[in-house]
């Protein structure tokens, strides 16, 4: 499949008021995470990494013990195992976050 419909991405909801929609190939996969205002995202690591970007909107996010409120297009790094989350969104956010390799729990 080289062009993904929206209608045909596996969505599910992984915190109160944060959605995810997600495609993948072997090696790669993007997920579209949509915040609410008010939603947070719990610390967690994982040994894949992680690159993303803002899209839309204005949160708190938290990368090894580093806090920055991030705006829409401001871009970050996570590597395997670093502790992250999101501890505050301001506004409705949309972040695009690609993952290698592909997360077996969001498939």
């Amino acid at each position: 499949m080289y062009f993904v419909e929206e209608e045909n991405m596996s969505q599910k909801s992984i915190a109160p008021g944060v959605s995810i929609a997600v495609a993948g190939g072997d090696r790669a996969q993007m997920s579209f995470v949509t915040l609410t205002p008010g939603s947070q995202v719990p610390m967690h690591d994982h040994p894949h990494e992680q690159l993303g970007v803002v899209l839309e909107g204005e949160f708190v996010m938290v990368i090894g013990g580093e806090s920055r409120t991030i705006r829409t297009g401001d871009k970050y790094v996570i590597p395997g195992g670093v502790q992250h989350g999101v501890t505050e969104v301001m506004t409705r956010s949309v972040a695009l976050d690609i993952f290698s390799p592909p997360r077996e729990d969001y498939a």
